[in-house]
Parts: C-alpha cells; sequence; structure tokens
C-alpha cells in the first residue's frame, strides 16, 4: 500500500498526463481484481490491485496538490508568510497574495518581518524552480518597489516563536563577533545563509555543511548529548523523554517552520532507534511519517533534497550505525564530555546512506569528510551548549556578568572549528566535482547497502540477537 501510494506519487513527479493518468491507473486495479476471479494465483492479483490502488491515490493527490499553480495572484497587496530570507545581497520573502504564495526578492533595505503587509509594485512573473514550486510558489517578484500599510497580519503564535529567534540572535551578536557569530547562528538556529557564501563553499568542501543545516542527524547529534547528560544520574526512559524534550524545545526556537518539524520528526525517531534498539519498529514508524509528510505535500518526495537526505541520514543512524560500530572499538571511548565512538559510528553511517544521493544530485564528494567530521564534531555540542546559555543568560540582570566568559569560550571553539574547515578546503582535491553520475550507478550502491544490511540482520537472527528491551 505505502509502496504503490510513494510509486503513484514518483510516476506523477515526472509525467503529467492530468486527471486521466489516476483514472487509468484505477481501471487497472479493476482489471486485476476482476482476474481474482478467473485464474487460481487469486493472491497474486489482489496484491497487484493493492498496489494499482494506492499508486492511483498517489497521482490523484499529487495532481489535486498541482491545481494550485494555475491560482494567479489577484491584487498587489502582500503578507509575509514565512520568516525573512536575508542574503548576501537581497532579502527573499515568501508572501501570500490572496490565495497565491508569492516569492519577493528585495533589496536589503528596508527590512520587513513575518506578518507584516506590504504594498507590491512589480512585475509578477512565473516561476519553473522545482524548488520553490514543492512549497506552492509558483510567482516572483524581482525587486519591486515595497512599502508597508501594515502589522500583525501573521499567525500569532509563529509570531512569537520568529520574535524568540530574533532577539536570541541578537543577544549572541553582542558578544560574539563576526564569523564565529555566523557560526553559531548556524548551528543553532540553522542560519546558514548568515555565513557567507564563500565560508559556505568552504563548509561543503570539507564535508560539514550538515552543521549548519537543520537535518534529523543535527538535532538528533543534539539530543543524544542531551541524553548522555540526563543518563548520567536520570534512568534510561527518563532520559530518552528529556532527549526528546531537547528536540522540541530545539524545534521551538528556531520558528517551528516545516522543514523544522520534518527534521525534528526524523530525529525523534532516530533517537527512539538508538536508545531501545527497536530498529524494525522504528523503522515503521518512519515510513509512516515520511508517509504522512508526503501526503501533505506530494512534491517532497522527489523535489525536496532536504527530506530526502533526512530520510536517508535517519536510516543510516538506525541500521548502518549498529554495524558500523564495532569497527571502532579502538577509538576513545570519551572526549570532552562527548561519547566520542559513537558521534564517530554515527557520522560514517549517515554519510554512507546519503552519498549516493549527494553524488547524484550535487556531483561532489568531500574527500576529507570523516577526519574532518571526527576532529569537529566531539566539540560541537559543547558549543552549542555554550551559544545557547550566551543567549539566554545575558540579558538578565547580574547574571549576565556569567555571559561573557560563557561566550569567550563559545568564541574559541566556534573559531576552531573555522580554522579547521578553513584549512581542508584549502587542501588539494578537498572536493572531487563529477560532471555527471549515472543512475544505475547509484541504484548499484543502494542495493549494495541494502545487501549489508540484510546480511546482518541474518547475521543476527542466526545467533539468536535480539532488539534490547526499552
Amino acid at each position: 500500500m505505502v509502496s504503490g501510494f510513494f510509486t503513484g506519487i514518483l510516476l506523477r513527479s515526472f509525467v503529467d498526463f492530468g486527471w486521466a493518468m489516476p483514472g487509468l491507473i484505477l481501471l487497472l486495479g479493476l482489471a486485476c481484481l476482476c482476474l481474482r476471479f478467473i485464474f487460481e494465483r487469486e493472491q497474486v492479483y489482489v496484491l497487484l490491485a493493492t498496489f494499482l490502488f494506492a499508486a492511483s491515490l498517489g497521482v490523484a493527490r499529487f495532481e489535486w496538490d498541482d491545481a494550485n499553480r494555475d491560482i494567479m495572484p489577484v491584487g498587489n497587496h502582500a503578507v509575509v508568510a514565512d520568516e525573512p530570507d536575508e542574503r548576501e545581497n537581497s532579502v527573499r520573502y515568501i508572501t501570500k497574495i490572496g490565495e497565491s504564495r508569492v516569492l519577493i526578492v528585495s533589496r536589503l533595505s528596508p527590512k520587513f518581518k513575518y506578518g507584516d503587509r506590504l504594498s507590491v509594485l512589480g512585475k509578477f512573473e512565473r516561476v519553473g524552480d522545482a524548488y520553490l514550486n514543492k512549497d506552492g510558489v509558483y510567482y516572483q517578484v524581482l525587486f519591486p518597489k515595497l512599502s508597508l500599510v501594515g502589522e500583525g497580519d501573521g499567525n500569532w503564535l509563529r509570531a512569537k516563536l520568529f520574535a524568540v529567534k530574533n532577539w536570541f540572535s541578537a543577544n549572541i551578536a553582542r558578544l560574539i563577533a563576526e564569523p564565529e557569530n555566523a557560526l553559531a547562528g548556524g548551528l543553532v538556529l540553522g542560519a546558514k545563509q548568515s555565513l557567507g557564501k564563500d565560508l559556505l563553499d568552504d563548509f561543503r568542501n570539507a564535508g560539514l555543511i550538515h552543521m549548519v543545516v537543520l537535518s534529523g542527524y543535527n538535532i538528533t547529534i543534539v539530543a543524544l548529548s542531551m541524553m548522555w547528560f540526563f543518563g548520567k544520574f536520570l534512568s534510561k526512559r527518563v532520559s530518552i523523554i528529556a532527549g526528546v524534550i531537547s528536540i522540541l524545545l530545539f524545534a521551538v526556537m528556531v520558528g517551528g517552520g516545516a522543514t523544522v518539524f520534518r527534521a525534528s520528526i526524523m530525529a525523534i525517531l532516530a533517537l527512539l532507534a538508538q536508545a531501545t534498539g527497536r530498529t524494525s519498529e522504528i523503522s515503521r514508524a518512519l515510513v509512516l511519517a515520511a508517509l504522512l509528510m508526503v501526503f501533505i505535500n506530494p512534491k517532497l518526495l522527489v523535489f525536496d533534497i532536504g527530506f530526502q537526505l533526512s530520510f536517508l541520514a535517519t536510516l543510516g543512524l538506525i541500521y548502518l550505525e549498529p554495524i558500523i560500530r564495532p569497527y571502532f572499538i579502538r577509538l576513545p571511548e570519551k572526549i570532552l564530555w562527548m561519547d566520542f565512538r559513537k558521534i564517530a559510528s554515527a557520522t560514517i553511517a549517515a554519510q554512507l546512506a546519503v552519498l549516493p544521493l549527494i553524488l547524484y544530485t550535487f556531483g561532489n564528494f568531500s574527500l576529507y569528510a570523516f577526519p574532518v567530521n571526527m576532529l569537529v564534531l566531539p566539540i560541537v555540542p559543547t558549543s552549542m551548549l555554550l551559544v545557547f546559555l550566551t543567549g539566554i543568560l545575558f540579558p538578565i540582570p547580574i547574571i549576565s556578568l556569567i555571559a561573557y566568559p560563557i561566550s569567550w569560550l563559545a568564541y574559541a571553539l566556534l573559531g576552531y572549528i573555522i580554522s579547521i574547515v578553513r584549512l581542508v578546503s584549502s587542501l588539494p582535491f578537498a572536493s572531487l566535482t563529477f560532471s555527471s553520475v549515472p543512475l544505475a550507478l547509484i541504484i548499484v550502491m543502494y542495493i549494495v547497502i541494502i545487501y549489508v544490511v540484510s546480511l546482518n540482520h541474518k547475521k543476527e537472527q542466526h545467533l539468536g540477537v535480539g532488539p534490547p528491551s526499552a
């Protein structure tokens, strides 16, 4: 059923025959049901009919969602519908004009905030970018004349969350200088654009771009750190709850958008899998979560690389990390206050799971990704904690004095990370680029990964190894 729905979404993502397509697939499913009464192998036809019915539903769901592309913006008053995305030379606003979502690319000044109502004077153009289309954005206005005509038209709760985020970011900026402040924003708030193109490219070349985007893997590292901390003096069950709560609080702090929501769900499932060892139950929950997300927004499956990477990285943490972990037995068990072995095995597992997709999508491979991750990741949770304490304590009278030495420590650790990234990105062959990677090769790579996981599963069954109880 689930595979059929995903297949329907996948098919409709590349082929558009309108509403005729789900109707045709539905007729094929009905034909299979008829064959069930004619031939003896009835179970095969029932399964095939179920698959086709689900595929028809997937195509129909995509078709229904895609109908929004024909809704033209009406009027020239736009409400800022999401947090502004500030770049080096422009600001991108996702706005609502009537029933349409419109991208407005504006100059750095004047600046507007979530919920502001703007008067827009400019030329509306159709957008063919699949990344924007997946969020229902089919029109854009480039550098129009904007003027503020009202405030407070957004969701009250989201407006408060964004206000807290901006307050927190401003506190950090007062104590931590650039570019360390930009990295602090990337680590704690996922504000990767604030790093600037050059430093962002350095992180990508060094294989550390996952640090500054809100992925399921990144948030999982935070939760695992909280679990380790609480596990020192609380029961395992309570420490798991603390890890889940830390993910939810983290999601609230960074604004609680759709991307954060998806990454948080992936992180919670990966956390539960690693904490309980119940991989089969958690993997089913992961598939159901992905099914719900794709049902809500069918364009995620093909056109949202962030969703794909988070899903695959979470699968890697669930299935590959236990296979890889024994090979790191000779590594130091602890560095600072982090479980270094677990970070090492989790990093490799997540990177192996997403490597084929990264090769196919971006055509590049970071040659030094593993050693750089081992040098940097053990201090990331500590850096994030220090940044968090800096932003929270600084505004409090008297206690604000404590924020200064904490911010100095945070600055030193962030500076260390940036120095490592810049050094590694300047090395020869830091990032290998391929003009094109055949899809067949990617499929073979994932078949090999699945084969290794299945072999390990059969080995555990043969040895009678079962998942630990919670």
